[in-house]
């Protein structure tokens, strides 16, 4: 049987009406994605960084390492989270996430360079999850006061910064600043609590980053335990660095029974490791800054000798608000959150992965609800309505409630003991530090 060809012009045309059909088809299912009302409102003028197609916004954090902090993976994390929206759920607002972020190296004047960099250069919409006490300070009366002139009302929005000083809820001197994490004076008062109730009488140490950070702690433990005069031993380090062995020593001829360890997961690390040594073996008591993964890799030389690192770190006490990445493995939630980290190359699944997760999808939940007016004055009034947010990864009772006069994100934490196997064992319920 004999079949006319058809000619080749013709063959081509058919491809290219294909090729056209194919491409509407995917931008349909993409808007089918988008919920409705979820375009700029008439009149409104999206700012910075919005366009048709994306929302830029911008992050600082010491991605290498190079300020001593293991904290780079967080941003990692969010950046597969947000990768995950964009292409599984349509983006937000019918919109990309694009996160552009910048290594600080954990130096206050580095941040407030890059963090210039982010607003005058790329022209993003707002930072999220800037990272440290001592380094966001040094950009943090920029953003809230961009053109130094003392009128705070063209600010960039400042959300849900990754660090607990106590000053960020300080709306009316930082009105564009919100954090995420507990604050850390509650933070110390809760584990005052702990060392009144399970360690009374003993005798008290504390090692703390000579910063904002690290005073916090300071001045919370003092206040806050039972009897003041038992905390026999103070001792600061510089943020930054290398070995803290000679301030464990101190504290160890000090007679402390009990050592706090407000110090980020390295100079905690270093600290532990010194006083094993040393065949010091104090309760030890920790920053919720400390992710319990990360100390635990740090401890035993690397990732995969996390194991020989719990062994030192069982039996300290830290709190929590998030799903335990040990012992909530087979949680449904942590089991799509290691999907997420897979497909989207994060970091892998670590206690600083699910924070990073976290923290991402309160921003999303931010951003969809700012749609009809995607400017910055629009998206900060997004940030302070937040009301009765419950993330996938937090733990029960943990939610995210915001206004105008509270910029303090989660203001829950239970207390938790590290075990040798990984894995934390609740010793307390979850308590509001409202």
């Amino acid at each position: 049987m004999w079949i006319q060809r058809a000619p080749w012009f013709l063959i081509l045309a058919l491809a290219s009406l294909l090729l056209i059909a194919a491409v509407a088809c995917k931008e349909s299912k993409k808007e089918d994605q988008t919920p409705s009302g979820q375009t700029p409102a008439a009149g409104v003028t999206p700012g910075p960084g919005v366009t048709d197609t994306e929302i830029k916004l911008g992050t600082t954090n010491d991605l290498a390492g190079t300020g001593g902090t293991p904290y780079g993976v967080i941003t990692t994390a969010i950046q597969a989270y947000f990768a995950k929206v964009n292409e599984e759920d349509g983006g937000v607002c019918g919109r990309d996430i694009n996160l552009i972020a910048e290594d600080d190296q954990y130096a206050p004047a580095l941040a407030l360079e890059k963090t210039k960099k982010l607003v005058e250069q790329d022209q993003v919409l707002g930072i999220v999850s800037a990272l440290g006490t001592g380094a966001h300070l040094g950009a943090v009366d920029y953003l809230n006061d961009p053109n130094g002139d003392g009128d705070t009302a063209d600010g960039i929005p400042d959300m849900y910064v990754s660090t607990g000083f106590s000053g960020w809820g300080d709306y009316q001197k930082w009105p564009w600043t919100t954090g995420y994490i507990p604050d850390y004076v509650s933070d110390a008062k809760i584990l005052a609590q702990y060392i009144n109730d399970s360690h009374a009488g003993e005798k008290a140490g504390i090692l703390y980053q000579n910063d904002p950070f690290g005073q916090d702690y300071l001045n919370s433990i003092q206040e806050n335990l039972a009897d003041p005069g038992l905390l026999v031993s103070k001792q600061s380090y510089e943020p930054g660095a290398p070995d803290v062995s000679g301030q464990i020593l101190n504290i160890k001829n000090d007679g402390a029974e009990v050592v706090v360890l407000a110090s980020v997961p390295n100079n905690t690390a270093n600290a532990i490791i010194s006083a094993n040594t040393e065949g010091y073996k104090p309760q030890w008591v920790e920053s919720y800054v400390n992710a319990t993964t990360s100390v635990a890799a740090i401890i035993g030389g690397g990732a995969d000798k996390i194991a020989d690192g719990f062994a030192l770190l069982a039996g300290a006490v830290v709190n929590n608000y998030i799903l335990d990445a040990v012992g909530a493995a087979a949680d449904p939630a942590m089991v799509e959150h290691k999907r997420i980290m897979e497909t989207y190359s994060g970091p892998g699944v670590s206690t600083l992965s699910v924070y990073g997760q976290s923290l991402a999808e309160l921003e999303v939940d931010t951003l969809s609800r700012a749609c009809d007016n995607l400017t910055r004055r629009g998206l900060q009034d997004a940030v302070e309505s937040t009301q009765g947010f419950h993330g996938t990864l937090m733990l029960t009772g943990v939610d995210v409630n915001l206004s105008p006069t509270d910029h303090y994100a989660i203001q829950a934490l239970q207390p938790v003991r590290v075990e040798a196997n990984g894995t934390l064992t609740p010793i307390g319920d979850v308590i509001s530090v409202d």
